[in-house]
């Protein structure tokens, strides 16, 4: 029940997050047109590549801290505090890059170069409230985690509607919408750690270098989940043109509908799991077990949900979109299995073998990267779509297996003999 409860408020709390997307897609998508949405969607996608490098996944090294006081009980607010130089450090070196070979970049992936020195930024206003979240979740307060979420979403929908539809500023205006917002709610953040203690002078090498110990691995793990929402936006780009990915992004924002759900569901799950991985007792490993299953049952239907919606969906989209349709089902799908390797992926964080997500990323990469190139040349747009899902599926098949060896579980204790 306790679960349960967690999960419907994070569930509020994830789907305000992402609700301004999801909301605005249609207005902004018939506003700006489908070759201006394809560029929108680069913007995004580059964006996800660099933020891992820059956000140094302060977050997790966080909130695995705040459980496993690896440093002692008390020295939790210098860890965040020195947690939060790593991203400093790191934004300072890609600021310089991108003001020096931006440009390149941009042409490289046929982005406006107007943007690629905003890069860094854009990255960084997501590190106070990713963080300011995770310490609401960690400490059992879904209730101030979606009052913080909600207030940033109705801030990033206001500007939007301001920037897009009453200032014309075409898509641009989305991108400053999103700025606008994070870097206010940056210092409500920053406001928020301060007044519960968790910012300190009191700056810790040894702390900033486990931070840091904790994030390196998960760099690859990351880039490769940027690599699948990137790759398939530069082949359908190269390969076909920008007003088909603009179709393809409209379908694609749809089906991750399910991503949505799997955000609010791992905010409940991993401090839950977390505990159940600590007490490491025989009760612990079987709700571990039940709620597994549960889930992934969850994350399935959720997909067959989402498909069947969809054209409802649609009916908002001007009549060039409607072709999107088409790739609802297996971005759909895809993100079903990105729930079920996300509920195994927990074990790999706890117990700190973050190597493993190395190896797996570069796996990752590399098939993503060829099904992408070989399912558009044969299939066309969809293929892009069908990579997706078969990236993801057999992301969950090897974490399952690698998880499971770190952990065993006892997966057909329903048929165990009394």
């Amino acid at each position: 029940m306790k679960l349960l409860k967690s999960l419907s408020l994070y569930t509020i709390s994830g789907i305000s997050s992402k609700a301004a997307g999801f909301v605005l897609l249609p207005i902004v998508a018939n506003t700006v047109g489908t070759d201006n949405l394809g560029q929108l969607s680069l913007i995004f996608a580059i964006t996800g590549v660099v933020a891992p490098l820059i956000l140094l996944s302060a977050h997790g090294a966080i909130s695995v801290e705040y459980f496993r006081r690896d440093q002692g009980d008390g020295a939790f607010p210098g860890y965040v505090s020195s947690a939060l130089m790593n991203p400093l450090i790191s934004f300072g070196i890609f600021t310089l890059l991108f003001l020096f070979f931006g440009k390149y970049i941009a042409e490289a992936i046929n982005l406006d170069p107007r943007w690629a020195s905003l890069v860094p930024v854009y990255c960084l206003m997501g590190m106070i409230p990713t963080i300011t979240s995770i310490i609401y979740q960690v400490t059992n307060q879904p209730l101030r985690h979606v009052q913080y979420n909600l207030g940033m979403t109705f801030l990033e929908m206001g500007l939007a509607l301001l920037f897009v539809v009453a200032l014309k500023w075409n898509y641009d205006g989305r991108v400053w919408s999103i700025l606008g917002s994070k870097m206010i709610f940056t210092g409500i953040g920053l406001y928020i750690l301060y007044r519960a203690g968790l910012l300190t002078r009191k700056l810790s090498k040894t702390y900033r270098l486990d931070a840091l110990a904790f994030a390196l691995p998960l760099i690859p793990h990351h880039i490769a989940g940027a690599v699948v929402n990137l790759s398939d936006r530069i082949f359908i780009g190269g390969m076909v043109n920008m007003d088909e990915l603009g179709i393809y992004e409209a379908g694609y924002k749809v089906g991750s509908v399910v991503l949505v759900l799997q955000s609010a569901f791992a905010l409940a799950w991993m401090p839950m799991l977390y505990e159940w991985l600590k007490q490491n007792t025989e009760y612990a490993k079987r709700k571990i077990v039940l709620y597994t299953y549960a889930g992934i049952a969850g994350f399935f239907l959720c997909a067959i949900l989402v498909t069947l919606l969809a054209p409802v969906a649609f009916y908002l989209f001007n009549k060039e979109y409607q072709g999107g349709l088409a790739y609802v089902f297996w971005v759909a799908l895809g993100y079903s299995f990105f729930g079920w390797y996300t509920m195994r992926a927990g074990v790999i964080f706890y117990f700190k073998k973050n190597i493993y997500l190395t190896y797996l990323a570069f796996i990752k990469i590399f098939l993503n990267l060829i099904f992408n190139y070989f399912f558009i040349k044969h299939f066309g747009v969809v293929g892009a779509a069908y990579a997706t899902a078969l990236s993801f599926l057999l992301e969950f098949i090897l974490i399952a297996i690698i998880s499971n060896r770190i952990y065993p579980l006892p997966w057909l204790y329903f048929w165990d003999k009394p």
